[in-house]
């Protein structure tokens, strides 16, 4: 207390601890909302990261997987295990590692219509939100067809996967996990883990931890603090980059990451444009899960642990190779920012059309669209490259995982929640 009475006035210092607090509620509200659509539709996603006939149909069932369970690290931890247990192919999920990055942006976007109170704050809220929506889009458009027709992904993935095998299975310590997951565990259990029951508890305990959030954050920030943060932590693309990457690393949750940041966008303490490169370290963090469940999985050295290890360095390599590609040069960095300045006004006109535009996005669209292009027949001229040791070796197309046995996939509830 003396050392935060030395940084605060007197004054401030209940309300920093209330900022605490909050932040605390926010957190395990997210670890709720996580929860409650694990409870109602992590069956769902398994059976469709399982059954994906094509890679374009296999990015909307990436995306939409990654709404349904609301966490990429349990859906890109579960493609994994997938591959590992021989049930999905490299061919296959790849697509979904892509499409997964699209769909982690979800609870970033939920998030911002916490905001909906302050016309101002929404539109700002939204549009930080937009940004990495339209930056993973652009990315997956770009990078999809280069790893279909050339394994712009898959080539670098499989050299380092050549040099890494064998490592086997490290362990991260979250310490937000410590302390929040016991606080959701208590509630779910509590509703006996009826998820609809979660969703509404999480959505409520996420309104009021905003609404306090931003409440706090008023009172605390003054020209000096706000210059603090701008001074060193967006300072510089590469600070705000480092900063992003690190905390998703320790707290292995990009949602987190990436969502306590939209109220400080809404707050207008940092613009959209400086919060793209934080978002993108967020992305390259988010990826480090699956890689820890690969290395896991790959310590045996059988061929489908080698693949899944494979697969999950392409997440990585893709996450990567978009931001040298995409950030560099200012005008195309600035493509993301522009989208989502044109689109925010019509889409925050009203809570309908914002809801509207996180249902149609996130779960009509890729649902629709991943049922009318599973019978396409356009994966037979995709061959991703792999190791020598695997060639050959595992499961590369929708038939021959449809005979394999569902019922050794690693438990997704093993693998830390994003």
């Amino acid at each position: 207390m003396k050392r935060i009475s030395q940084v605060l006035p007197q004054g401030q210092i209940w309300k920093f601890m209330g900022l605490l607090l909050a932040l605390l509620i926010f957190f395990t509200s997210l670890e709720l909302l996580g929860d409650a659509f694990e409870l109602m539709g992590e069956d769902a996603a398994e059976f469709l990261l399982a059954t994906t006939a094509n890679p374009i149909a296999g990015v909307f069932v990436g995306i939409l997987a990654t709404t349904l369970v609301q966490s990429s690290s349990t859906s890109t931890s579960l493609t994994v295990a997938l591959v590992a247990s021989g049930t999905l192919g490299v061919a296959g999920a790849i697509p979904i590692m892509l499409g997964a990055n699209i769909g982690t942006s979800v609870t970033n976007t939920i998030v911002a219509l916490g905001h909906f109170h302050n016309r101002d704050e929404f539109r700002k809220a939204f549009t930080g939100a937009l940004v990495l929506d339209f930056f993973n889009i652009i990315a997956v458009a770009i990078f999809l067809p280069l790893e279909l027709f050339f394994n712009v992904l898959s080539w670098p993935a499989t050299q380092v996967t050549n040099l890494i095998v064998g490592i086997g299975a490290i362990e991260l310590f979250s310490p937000i996990d410590v302390v929040v997951e016991p606080l959701a565990g208590l509630i779910v259990g509590l509703t006996q883990e009826t998820g609809w029951l979660v969703l509404i508890i999480a959505f409520a305990l996420l309104y009021f931890a905003l609404r306090s959030l931003v409440k706090l954050l008023k009172a605390l920030l003054n020209e000096d603090l706000e210059g603090k943060i701008k001074k060193y932590l967006f300072g510089s693309w590469w600070q705000a980059m480092l900063f992003g990457l690190l905390i998703t690393i320790a707290v292995q949750s990009s949602s987190i990451t990436t969502s306590v940041i939209i109220p400080l966008i809404a707050l207008a303490v940092v613009a959209a444009l400086q919060a793209l490169p934080y978002f993108l370290g967020a992305n390259i963090g988010t990826s480090t899960t699956a890689l820890i469940a690969a290395l896991s999985l790959a310590g045996n050295g059988d061929a489908e642990g080698i693949a899944s290890l494979l697969v999950a360095l392409v997440h990585m390599v893709f996450d990567i190779l978009a931001i040298a590609l995409l950030f560099p040069l200012k005008k195309v960095r600035e493509i993301p920012v522009w989208l989502a300045q044109k689109s925010v006004s019509w889409i925050t006109a009203n809570r309908i059309t914002a809801i509207a535009y996180i249902a149609a996005l996130f779960y009509l669209l890729p649902f629709g669209a991943a049922w009318l292009t599973n019978d396409w027949d356009i994966a037979t001229f995709y061959e991703p490259t792999v190791p020598e040791q695997i060639q050959g070796e595992v499961v590369t197309d929708l038939e021959d995982a449809q005979d394999r046995d569902l019922t050794d996939i690693t438990d997704p509830d093993s693998t830390p929640q994003e």
